[in-house]
């Protein structure tokens, strides 16, 4: 971590990028650091060790001189108070972060909880997501124009969510809740896109979701909790450049609530995404088991919703 709070007025964007050690998250920061200086890059990883080690591979292999534009935060996100410290950090470090990168992810073969008591997909996947979102999104808008982009799969529209098994104790299969933990990365973009035009700031703070191909991830609970890139480097660049035009296209910067597809183009969800009582019926099941963790909650259908008092017709 970085020792002291520096100023990061130089940077166009700050962007934190999660579960950014390994696959298609660190190929993305390397290239976002690499290719504009521009860029300040946050990663993320559930260790020291393994931040440590990607920024120097950054630095090799792009051959920086010095990791002026390159930091790190630490959260296992299989325990939401470290996701929640993680939140912390970034508020204190990074106060113009304008640019979140939810990337984190698994696969697991069998079923495992968390140390919260919850299924281990859902939570990784889906929950830490939303906690972070929810924690930053007042210091998103006062640095807007600001993105949020959630990284999901073409597998969101293979199953349903079965609400009385959310996590999974009768049943496991690990596409299948993989699958519907991907359709609530849909559901939560949408529903933080109409979050947003309630509050008049979907030019100004843009959600979206993207695919980013066929990627085959690895559960590898033994150490990792990462989603693995992918098994060719061809869909790897793809998927990288994809992220790149979703962070820096200037083309994109009033584009909001919507879905693109692995070359960057938008396309059509499933139709259970776009369902506003399933956005409604997951924000409001994922605020209640984050409860001890939000500052002062995110009351989406409330009548004058805000979050943390921030509105962006203020900035």
């Amino acid at each position: 971590m970085a020792e002291k709070n520096e100023s990061h007025n130089n940077f166009k964007r700050i962007i934190l990028i999660t579960g950014s050690t390994d696959g298609i998250g660190r190929q993305t920061a390397l290239e976002l650091a690499v290719r504009n200086k521009e860029n300040f890059v946050i990663v993320h990883g559930r260790n020291i060790e393994k931040c440590k080690a990607t920024i120097d591979y950054i630095m090799r292999e792009g051959k920086l001189s010095d990791k002026s534009n390159l930091d790190f935060v630490v959260a296992d996100f299989s325990d939401l108070k470290e996701v929640s410290d993680l939140a912390t950090d970034v508020q204190k470090r990074f106060p113009q972060l304008n640019v979140l990168l939810c990337n984190a992810g698994v696969l697991l073969p069998k079923r495992a909880e968390s140390r919260n008591g919850l299924e281990l997909t859902f939570q990784i996947n889906h929950l830490a997501h939303f906690l972070i979102i929810n924690r930053l999104l007042a210091l998103l808008k006062q640095n807007q124009p600001s993105r949020v982009i959630i990284v999901s799969s073409s597998l969101h529209s293979w199953h349903k969510i079965d609400w009385k098994d959310v996590m999974a104790e009768r049943e496991y299969e690990k596409y299948l809740q993989f699958s519907r933990t991907k359709l609530m990365n849909h559901l939560t973009s949408f529903a933080l896109h109409r979050l947003l035009v309630r509050q008049g700031c979907q030019f100004r703070v843009t959600s979206n979701v993207v695919d980013l191909g066929n990627m085959e991830p690895r559960g590898r609970r033994s150490r990792s909790t990462s989603l693995s890139s992918s098994d060719t480097a061809l869909v790897l660049s793809s998927g990288v450049g994809t992220l790149l035009t979703l962070v820096e296209s200037p083309a994109l910067e009033n584009v909001s609530g919507k879905y693109f597809d692995c070359h960057g183009k938008q396309t059509r969800s499933g139709s259970d995404a776009t369902d506003e009582r399933l956005q409604q019926k997951l924000w409001e099941m994922s605020e209640q088991l984050c409860k001890d963790y939000l500052n002062s909650g995110s009351p989406l259908f409330a009548a004058n919703c805000t979050i943390n008092d921030v509105n962006c017709s203020n900035h």
